[in-house]
């Protein structure tokens, strides 16, 4: 199953990571709010993420990958509750980030199925690089043409990392 998986999600991919998380996958929770309307996360939610970190870093010994991800999991679920699987398969990536991914912006191409098995609940995870025209991450990173300092452009034709470096620039090819 998580070859065919890999095989749709990151066709070709040179490397590519599944494993087995046992126990009963676990659902993202809503945002909660103190009185001054500030967000905080539900301590449930907290301890079941760091709980799935564990398991991640058990299995997952390299660096976070820098550039698109493909991400797949397919939940079994050990009762028939209706819980929606991309609350799921927001706790994997919450879960993993800066562990498996810098940051979870990075996952480009995603899967989450949901599946019964009343005896044996877990989640089946696999991971590889994906090619996307989505460029995220470390595939996402240009040098300015001011300081040849590293930045991510917010779009297509910026050249500068700063509107400093953007003055510098105009500046310099006045004077010159």
């Amino acid at each position: 199953m998580a070859e065919r998986l890999l095989g749709f999600l990151a066709p070709g991919a040179e490397e590519s990571w599944g494993t087995v998380l046992p126990g009963e996958p676990h659902s993202k929770s809503r945002p909660r709010f103190n009185k001054d309307g500030h967000a905080y996360k539900d301590p449930a939610d907290a301890a079941a993420e760091q709980a799935t970190r564990w398991k991640m870093r058990a299995w997952f010994r390299h660096a976070p990958l820098g550039g698109n991800v493909a991400l797949g999991c397919v939940f079994f679920r050990s009762s028939r509750q209706e819980i929606d699987g991309d609350n799921m398969l927001k706790h994997i990536c919450d879960a993993g980030n800066g562990l498996l991914w810098v940051d979870d912006s990075q996952v480009t191409g995603k899967y989450g199925g949901i599946e019964l098995d009343v005896d044996y609940p877990r989640t089946v995870l696999v991971v590889a690089p994906h090619v996307s025209t989505m460029l995220r991450g470390t595939d996402h990173v240009q040098e300015c043409a001011h300081c040849t300092g590293s930045f991510r452009p917010s779009r297509r034709a910026q050249q500068f990392c700063s509107r400093d470096c953007s003055a510098g620039s105009r500046r310099k090819a006045v004077r010159a």
